[in-house]
């Protein structure tokens, strides 16, 4: 009768700790599922929403990705010339060192890079918007 109690005891304990670990397998499951259905935005949300008040005020504003990138998506109104075309960014800006200007591309990366070798020839009214999915999440 001791066995068979002991063997009753120690079915009910194993089937205990499978089950806790089923359900712990389940929540990782839940939480990794919930994770994955959220999109990455890609890019700075406090930079992006800074930047709409520039472009609302009408800064002219550049999109510094590839034109492949720039034809999968862009906001409207920008013009897409990209980060290494500093002679070409620089035409587009004009003579004004001040004018406002806001630039984007995926990330921010890129947009850095094109505003840091605009600075050295002396413009001043640049802002990294940083990433696209940033700009539109935080569109007013």
């Amino acid at each position: 009768m001791t066995r068979i109690l002991l063997k009753l005891i120690f079915a009910v304990y194993c089937f205990g700790l499978m089950s806790q670990q089923s359900v712990a397998g389940q929540e990782t499951i839940a939480q990794k599922s919930v994770e994955s259905s959220k999109k990455e935005i890609k890019g700075d949300i406090n930079a992006a929403s800074q930047a709409w008040a520039l472009i609302e005020s009408g800064a002219l504003l550049i999109d510094v990705r590839s034109a492949g990138e720039f034809e999968v998506g862009h906001i409207p109104g920008s013009v897409n010339i990209p980060h290494t075309e500093i002679e070409t960014l620089a035409q587009a800006i004009g003579p004004g060192l001040d004018r406002s200007v806001v630039f984007y591309c995926a990330s921010g990366r890129r947009a850095g890079r094109a505003q840091e070798q605009l600075e050295q020839l002396g413009y001043t009214g640049l802002f990294n918007a940083s990433g696209y999915d940033a700009l539109l999440a935080s569109k007013p």
